[in-house]
């Protein structure tokens, strides 16, 4: 008996953390500067600790260019939305997107950035 009910939350477990993990279609706004990568869709979810590696990395900074290394964009990114924990820095955020593909990819203007 023990051994069905383990089992059962087990599979539980595995499911939900997969749910959360599923690759998704992004689009919004992330303001990266000192110890801050923040992403908010452009319905208004977030935000979110956003992270990426290697080649989606420098994808995601190239419309900085010179003005960079931070600054404010508008992505179109697919990723996997975290579970719900505490990201980035201090644990501030309470869930993190990883891009695995940038889409699109331009920097915002001094009027955009500061639009609600």
């Amino acid at each position: 008996m023990r051994r069905v009910v383990f089992t059962s939350l087990l599979c539980l477990a595995l499911a939900g953390s997969a749910s959360a993990s599923t690759m998704q279609r992004f689009s919004g706004a992330w303001d990266w500067r000192f110890e801050t990568s923040a992403f908010t869709t452009d319905g208004g979810e977030g935000p979110y600790w956003l992270v990426g590696e290697g080649r989606v990395w420098e994808q995601l900074n190239a419309p900085f260019g010179d003005r960079g290394p931070w600054g404010r964009a508008h992505i179109v990114v697919e990723g996997t939305l975290s579970a719900p924990g505490q990201y980035g820095h201090l644990g501030a955020y309470s869930r993190q997107l990883r891009v695995t593909r940038v889409i699109e990819a331009r920097a915002l203007s001094t009027r955009e950035s500061s639009a609600p």
